[in-house]
């Protein structure tokens, strides 16, 4: 784990370090220590609240639609107001499941095998949701593909 720890932050210090010797500016090195404090003090508030709002304004395309979206029918409404449902369960399940892993891995106190374990556990299971999703975008792409592709077979020579 320190190994892992030691090249993140290498990662982040070669090519400052890299910049404060090439442009011999060190007042770089000291604005990105005091962000550095700022970053840490706002993080909850971008990985958290904006996520949140975020996914509350998924739906909002009324800023491109020049008046369009005003007027509406009922079966308008219908959808509109299934989709807030919709939004407001995701939401719902994004917070819940936030505030239960966070109640979790603060009851644990200070030992550390059982955070660990329940942190892997989560990145185990995104790293195969991203994968699943990664896996389905490609074959959906592979079978579009391949539809345009026998869609222009079947058409007629174009005369000239």
């Amino acid at each position: 784990m320190r190994w892992i720890l030691i090249a993140t932050m290498g990662s982040y210090a070669i090519p400052i370090l890299f910049y404060v010797c090439m442009f011999k500016k060190m007042n770089i090195l000291l604005e990105i220590i005091a962000g550095t404090f700022s970053f840490l003090y706002y993080a909850p508030t971008y990985l958290n609240i904006l996520n949140i709002y975020s996914l509350c304004r998924i739906d909002d395309i009324s800023w491109g639609t020049k008046g369009l979206d005003s007027g509406g029918s009922d079966k308008n409404k219908n959808l509109a107001d299934s989709w807030k449902l919709i939004k407001m369960v995701h939401v719902a399940k994004y917070v819940f499941w936030n505030i239960v892993v966070g109640v979790v891995l603060l009851s644990l106190g200070s030992s550390y095998v059982p955070r660990f374990y329940i942190t892997f556990a989560i990145v185990i299971m995104m790293a195969a949701t991203m994968g699943i999703k990664i896996t389905v975008a490609v074959g959906y792409l592979v079978y579009y593909k391949m539809k345009v592709c026998t869609c222009c077979v079947d058409r007629p020579p174009i005369n000239t």
